[in-house]
């Protein structure tokens, strides 16, 4: 997977975390105030074991749908383990982990299409562990890097939404000042790693493009030589000259 397929994988994840996180701080609608009823008797209290078994059965479904998208993620990718794509963004990306842990509760007919992008941004990193350990080491720290911006972000929109006067507004504005500094400096570093990685590229790209020039100089040069060894190859003759056939003519 090249680098724009790596991206497009995290924008999508990001996307669906914002959104996601979006739905779940909106409050639902009240539903309109039914009308007003005869007194019914008191009920009896309720068996103390009902709340149990009610979170019980509430955690057995999580845990299914969490066993439907490991099984999805083995069927895609018969050489991962599910487990590794947990650990791997616990470890570098826990904003996007705690997104699927809450659509595995909240939202189940999403959680299992969530980790599979999961699996595929874990999929185009892991590959580069053995085959190009230096990128490998920037993409995990990229990861990491992203996964604080999120967070910053996250927490500025929430000082934001609690508003700038009251108790504690001071307090609340110095934090969101800070917060907004350290994501400036986050966001200045990612862009001069993304730009030095790009005057990086672009020089492989030119050294690659002079062997390639002097290559074909090189066989330009040897045209004689390389259509001779060819000749013989396929005739056992030597390569002829033009007089020859001109003579053979005559």
């Amino acid at each position: 997977m090249n680098m724009t397929g790596k991206a497009m994988i995290i924008a999508v994840l990001a996307a669906m975390l914002v959104f996601g996180g979006a739905r779940a701080q909106t409050p639902a609608a009240a539903p309109a105030a039914p009308a007003p009823a005869p007194a019914a008797p008191a009920a009896p209290p309720a068996a103390s074991a009902a709340p149990a078994v009610s979170a019980a059965a509430a955690e057995k479904a999580v845990q299914l749908v969490r066993q439907d998208a490991y099984a999805a993620v083995r069927e895609k990718y018969p050489q991962i383990n599910p487990d590794d794509v947990v650990a791997f963004h616990r470890q570098h990306a826990p904003d996007l982990l705690a997104e699927w842990d809450r659509r595995c509760r909240d939202e189940s007919t999403g959680a299992k299409a969530y980790f599979l992008l999961l699996a595929d941004n874990f999929a185009a990193i892991d590959v580069l562990r053995k085959d190009d350990p230096d990128e490998y080491e920037r993409q995990v720290k990229q990861q990491a890097t992203e996964s604080q911006v999120r967070g910053l972000s996250r927490q500025i929109q929430a000082l934001a939404r609690e508003g700038g006067a009251g108790v504690g507004a001071p307090h609340r504005l110095l934090t969101k000042q800070r917060l907004q500094l350290e994501l400036k400096h986050l966001l200045e570093q990612s862009f001069d790693e993304a730009q030095q990685r790009q005057l990086i590229e672009i020089n492989r790209l030119e050294t690659e493009m002079r062997n390639l020039r002097r290559l074909a100089d090189e066989r330009a040069a040897n045209r004689r030589l390389i259509l001779g060894q060819r000749f013989y190859i396929l005739t056992g003759d030597m390569w002829p000259e033009d007089h020859q056939h001109d003579q053979t003519r005559d």
